[in-house]
């Protein structure tokens, strides 16, 4: 019986107000300067977005998932198939997604008709045949989390140029929400599936989104202006431009200036400040982020269960918020791997409870008392080394002393995933514990799968056979009820291994210049995920 994606995740009341809000569905149908606040003839308006890092390797995202910059620099100009997220469905160039089996194998695709790329030419399911191979394509260096599941790749089957039969290898909840991320790339501009050597077509940046590449500046800015045939409607906004602007200081006082329309704040003294400032409005958004303390399991000390729970039972994740984050406006205390963005959040769980004289008995018992252990952290994230700060605090009530060290990506993620990151094992026992976050946590908990269980992940990171099991029956599970039930088990068991100390639950603040509107139209991050949704007030 074919069952609709939507219908796997919703209610029927939900479903039925979905019908009439999802702006995405088929059938809803110049030179400006770079000034924030400059108005075109259209009223539309320039919207200017900073990015943190030159993480864009071109203007056509052949790879990016993983990198929230990158993400965030192509969509408006990329669209995906779909979004879904705890809330709802929306629809982008896909109009819907069917269960065609009983074995949650099998899905057919429909596109919406009349589509077009920036050059004119028809969007169809040849085009989504084509992404399939490029992330499939080792030479591209891409994630393929969005067409493979469990190390096993679908296959597509075109059925006409609208339509496109799935097949999995094995049920996988991850599979809506994975696959509806994907971003189409148009197969007429490429010659072959190795799109990393093809620079010059990427650069084009021909896409399905709202608005089209106008210019590119390798490592400054893209500008975007708008595509008035995009099949959803055309934009309010004349332009679009992203900056790369990863000095924080330089972007507040771009956003002061009219250079920049928003920013991100990551400070309670910096959003108290724009909280007071009428020219300003405050936007919060959940994150669907988990900011947690990573035990490495190649460390003797920490192959120690007893260990891993003094850590544990030492460290009070509210004082962790207050004194890092500021305040519960930038994150909450974390309860277990997931994040409260996620589908079947367990949210009955209480999380680690801080027992300091337990935290000491087991500190002693397991020789983790008088030890110095190697804390690193990723020094470009924020509230990473107040974090460490804090965590080296409260050790210390349990004669555990931390030696702490910020790193820059290119050394901290090498060390943190040594186990698993070039494809093969590689023995790193030069750190003990470390602080990472996992971002995109907005989806079905799978989605998240093969970085908390797999088996070179297992030679980092403790999995215990229960949690490795209850990660196979939860992800495999065929219905709505059974999944909540399974994953809300999977997070209880997780915390029962004490493989890692979930610290916060972060939140997306920005702060915007008063004449932008909609920022917070869709609450998802990455930011911005619908660019139709802006406008700018004269």
């Amino acid at each position: 019986m074919k069952r609709k994606i939507i219908s796997l995740l919703l209610t029927v009341a939900m479903a039925a107000s979905l019908a009439v809000g999802c702006g995405g569905n088929a059938g809803d149908k110049e030179k400006t300067s770079e000034s924030a606040t400059t108005s075109g003839e259209s009223g539309g308006g320039t919207f200017i977005v900073p990015i943190n890092s030159n993480s864009v390797k071109t203007v056509t995202p052949y790879a990016p998932y993983g990198s929230d910059d990158w993400l965030m620099a192509s969509t408006p100009c990329f669209d995906p198939l779909f979004i879904i997220n705890k809330d709802e469905t929306r629809w982008y160039l896909a109009k819907s997604i069917e269960s065609t089996s009983d074995d949650g194998c099998h899905y057919q695709l429909k596109l919406n008709d009349g589509m077009t790329w920036h050059d004119g030419e028809p969007i169809t399911v040849d085009d989504i045949i084509f992404t399939i191979d490029v992330l499939l394509d080792p030479a591209n260096g891409a994630d393929p989390s969005n067409i493979s599941y469990n190390g096993k790749p679908i296959s597509a089957e075109k059925v006409d140029d609208l339509t496109l039969n799935i097949t999995l290898q094995e049920p996988n909840s991850a599979f809506e929400t994975e696959f509806g991320r994907l971003q189409p790339l148009p197969k007429h501009v490429f010659k072959g599936t190795n799109v990393s050597e093809q620079t010059e077509a990427a650069n084009k940046g021909i896409g399905s989104g709202p608005f089209k590449v106008k210019e590119y500046k390798e490592g400054e800015s893209i500008t975007y202006e708008r595509y008035d045939d995009y099949y959803r409607g055309k934009a309010s906004l004349d332009q679009v431009i992203i900056k790369i602007m990863p000095d924080q200081s330089a972007q507040e006082a771009a956003l002061q200036s009219g250079e920049l329309s928003v920013m991100r704040v990551t400070s309670q003294t910096k959003l108290d400040k724009y909280k007071k400032d009428d020219n300003y409005t405050v936007y919060n958004i959940p994150e669907g982020r988990l900011n947690y303390l990573a035990f490495n399991y190649q460390s003797e000390i920490m192959k120690n269960e007893d260990a891993r729970k003094a850590i544990c039972l030492a460290l009070n994740d509210d004082e962790i918020v207050e004194g890092a984050y500021g305040s519960e406006e930038l994150a909450k205390p974390a309860k277990n791997f997931c994040s409260p963005e996620n589908l079947y959040y367990n949210d009955e769980m209480k999380g680690y409870q801080q027992n300091i004289e337990e935290a000491k008995k087991l500190a002693k018992s397991s020789g983790l008392s008088g030890k110095t252990l190697h804390y690193i952290y990723f020094q470009q994230r924020p509230n990473m080394k107040e974090t460490a700060q804090i965590v080296q605090q409260q050790l210390k009530k349990i004669d555990v002393n931390l030696e702490i060290e910020g790193m820059d990506g290119s050394a901290f993620f090498p060390h943190l995933f040594a186990a698993w990151i070039s494809g093969s094992f590689k023995e790193d026992t030069s750190w003990d514990i470390a602080s990472n976050g996992m971002d995109q946590m907005n989806a079905d908990p799978a989605t998240k799968m093969t970085g908390w269980t797999g088996d070179l992940v297992e030679k980092g990171f403790y999995v215990s056979p229960e949690t490795k099991e209850a990660w196979k029956t939860a992800s495999q599970s065929l219905t709505t009820e059974d999944r909540d039930k399974n994953f809300k088990a999977l997070q209880e068991q997780m915390n029962e291994d004490y493989s890692f100390y979930p610290m916060a639950n972060t939140n997306y603040v920005m702060v915007a210049r008063k004449e932008f509107k909609g920022l917070d139209a869709i609450k998802r991050v990455p930011i911005f995920e619908d660019y139709t949704k802006i406008t700018m007030e004269k």
